[in-house]
């Protein structure tokens, strides 16, 4: 089961595909099967959380995201040892989007600053790495 970000916090998502008749034997003794009631909740549930996504301006989810993309990659260069190659993916996510599309996002300013900030930490993490290694 998959969740769905809203500004009031995730929600689990049932899979569009789910049909649990179409499973395997083996697998349908596994699942249990939920009842009418829990899924018609669980589509309302669903529905009120797309409603509550379209009040917020796609600008503003769209910064949450690379706030996280920001904070993944913080969290990879801060390990022990700093794992500098899973903390490439989310810096250059975030740098396709903030350098491409900068300029209609309201924070830009600072999400510009942001991306400088750990791309220069992974650089400075990089050459340590490296044996302090570089060339002037």
């Amino acid at each position: 089961m998959s969740s769905f970000w809203t500004p009031q916090g995730e929600h689990q998502v049932p899979p569009d595909d789910a049909d649990p008749a179409s499973a395997p034997s083996s697998e349908q003794d596994e699942w249990p099967q939920p009842d009418p009631e829990t899924v018609a909740e669980m589509e309302a549930e669903l529905r009120q959380a797309q409603e509550q996504l379209l009040q917020v301006p796609a600008a503003q989810v769209v910064e949450n995201h690379l706030i996280g993309l920001y904070e993944l990659a913080a969290i990879h260069l801060r390990a022990a040892p700093p794992n500098l190659d899973e903390a490439r993916l989310p810096i250059d996510a975030m740098g396709l989007i903030v350098e491409n599309l900068g300029d209609r996002l309201p924070n830009a300013e600072a999400l510009s600053a942001a991306l400088q900030q750990i791309r220069m930490a992974y650089v400075e993490l990089h050459s340590q790495a490296s044996g302090g290694m570089h060339d002037d």
